[in-house]
């Protein structure tokens, strides 16, 4: 390894330097630089239907069509738009072919070329000049108002400010509902009225500081150029990629932020460089920190962009840092698990990154409700474990289970909640498109002796149905879906599904982000369609969770019931899906 040797590990390359500077005032000097840029051969599709969903489109261009896309954007829902980059100017003219003139849901579509966008960081550069304070001093940012723009922010007023939010996401999915009720049907918006349902008060956090247990570390070079193992203070979109030191932070335990900076020793003494998102160079790249059950199991993933690496060159890297924390310096923190993942640049034909474990034990464990869970370094669990109990008491408050309920967790992840669901109702089915995640939970109920659960892995849009059936729910029994899926929310195909299915009456969403669900909600919600051929579903209560103090997020709980219709009416609504 003796080429990758620097005199100074503190300082940047000199390679990486030169870089910097011949793309410093080019705004489109990215698009030359050997990392793969998703605008390099970019088209704009036009004339889109009214309706239709970003896994709708995916799937028309993916599958139906067969075009080798690395990106697909729609700038808002329901655009008449949307941009396509392709890996290739012979793919781009072969999409552009493809599209123009293919008709899709009664629409005849249009492909243009379009232009890629300038780099947002070095036209940041172009005007910082004039961000300067009485001083002539530049201001940069710190870590705490990138990542905890409420930090400062009394606690009472920040539920204020939450509930506020909240308000107004209600306030847009109304306005949405009668949008689309008022398409599918003008002739009767006479008699349409505004949904109507209880909004309960927030629940605020049991801990308001030091309360995450999984962070994930950005490894990189603060604005003097040392290097730090902290959180980026923007993003590359934003003009700013600078890393920060999280010592000011509340949200990390201590010992997170003893860990981040224990492991910065080893990158400063490393012959091994930092990852720099303007060259798309270096090996350090992300460190994240699992730390549960009390602080007593901490798991530390070391994330490597490992370029040219050879076997070897990696083996000694992994072996270092397995010394460094049960020898050296990092020995005082008591790791109990630590892994080695790859973390290359996605490129055409790779499968995603490569993690391998290369000291202690394989997973932490933490307790919700009196139950014990695994957790691989992977799976997903809620991040505030302390707030996660009180949440998920509000979900089983909500669902109102019996003991003749069949509980349908949907995107279940290492089956938290319908575990905790499990003592209260006859059946739990859980579905996660994450493997190891459905093996921490298959793991997690034997552990808990618990019998009556079933997990299956796969995508929801292929397993809602078939657990639903598997279910073999008797007359008089019901199924309570209970939704907790990622960000962006379910896809059209698994709604339609928990829309059409006459067994689920009962329905309980759970949401970190709701601006962005609620598409979801107005399809659970609106007239039936073609598509949507189920009776639809009423909001009825309302709660939001503050599982996130100090930032502008908190969790939103709603249940959904199925509309409440006479015999004639819901022949009309073609229940005639087959489950």
């Amino acid at each position: 390894m003796e080429e990758l040797k620097a005199e100074n590990p503190q300082a940047i390359t000199e390679d990486s330097q030169q870089i910097v500077d011949k793309l410093e005032n080019d705004e489109f000097g990215y698009l030359k630089n050997d990392g793969l840029s998703y605008e390099a051969f970019k088209i704009e599709l036009k004339n889109l239907p009214k309706f239709y969903g970003y896994a709708e489109l995916k799937k028309l261009i993916t599958k139906t069509l067969n075009l080798n896309a690395s990106k697909i954007k729609i700038p808002r829902m329901n655009s008449s738009f949307a941009f396509i980059c392709l890996r290739s100017e012979d793919e781009r003219k072969q999409a552009i072919d493809v599209l123009n003139g293919y008709k899709w849901k009664n629409n005849i579509l249009k492909a243009v070329l379009a232009n890629p966008i300038k780099d947002p960081l070095i036209r940041k550069r172009k005007f910082e000049n004039s961000e300067v304070d009485g001083c002539g001093i530049k201001q940069v940012k710190t870590a705490a108002e990138s990542s905890e723009p409420l930090g400062n922010v009394p606690y009472e007023e920040q539920l204020v400010i939450k509930q506020q939010y909240i308000d107004e996401v209600l306030k847009q999915f109304k306005v949405e509902l009668r949008r689309a009720n008022y398409i599918q049907g003008k002739s009767i918006m006479s008699e349409y009225k505004d949904p109507v349902y209880k909004v309960l008060p927030i629940v605020p956090s049991p801990q308001l500081n030091g309360y995450r247990n999984k962070c994930e570390f950005s490894i990189g070079r603060d604005a003097s150029g040392e290097i730090q193992v902290g959180n980026r203070v923007g993003t590359y979109k934003s003009g700013t990629i600078h890393v920060e030191s999280t010592d000011d932070l509340k949200m990390p335990p201590q010992k997170m932020k003893e860990a981040a900076n224990i492991f910065k020793k080893f990158v400063i003494k490393s012959e091994l460089d930092v990852y720099s998102q303007v060259t798309c160079e270096g090996y350090f790249r992300q460190l994240t920190i699992r730390l549960h059950n009390d602080e007593k199991d901490l798991m530390l993933i070391i994330g490597i962009n490992p370029q040219k690496l050879t076997e070897i060159e990696k083996e000694k890297l992994q072996s270092d840092l397995v010394k460094f924390f049960t020898e050296d310096d990092g020995k005082c923190l008591n790791v109990t698990s630590l892994y080695y993942e790859e973390m290359e640049k996605h490129r055409s034909g790779q499968q995603g990154k490569f993690i391998k474990h290369i000291y202690g034990s394989t997973h932490v464990h933490d307790f919700i409700n009196g139950l014990k869970f695994q957790i691989s370094p992977s799976s997903f669990f809620q991040g505030n474990t302390k707030a996660a109990e009180k949440l998920y008491q509000e979900i089983i408050d909500f669902a109102a289970i019996t003991p003749s309920t069949t509980v349908l967790d949907v995107c279940c992840g290492t089956g938290t909640i319908g575990l905790c669901c499990s003592k209260y109702s006859k059946n739990v089915y859980g579905m996660e498109i994450i493997p190891q995640a459905i093996e921490d939970a298959k793991h997690n109920a034997q552990a808990n002796e618990i019998k009556n659960s079933h997990f299956s892995v796969g995508n929801t849009d292929d397993l809602i149905m078939t657990m639903i059936n598997q279910a073999n729910v008797n007359d008089g029994e019901n199924i309570i879906a209970i939704v907790d899926p990622p960000r962006a929310g379910l896809n059209t195909k698994s709604i339609q599904q928990l829309r059409n299915s006459k067994k689920i009456q009962k329905l309980v969403y759970v949401s970190c982000s709701p601006k962005q669900v609620i598409k979801n909600f107005v399809d659970l919600c609106k007239n039936s369609t073609k598509l949507m051929k189920g009776v639809p579903f009423e909001m009825k209560i309302v709660r939001a969770v503050d599982m996130f103090p100090n930032t502008n997020h908190c969790e939103l709980v709603v249940l959904f019931e199925r509309k409440k219709i006479d015999v004639q009416e819901e022949n009309s609504e073609n229940l005639d899906v087959k489950e």
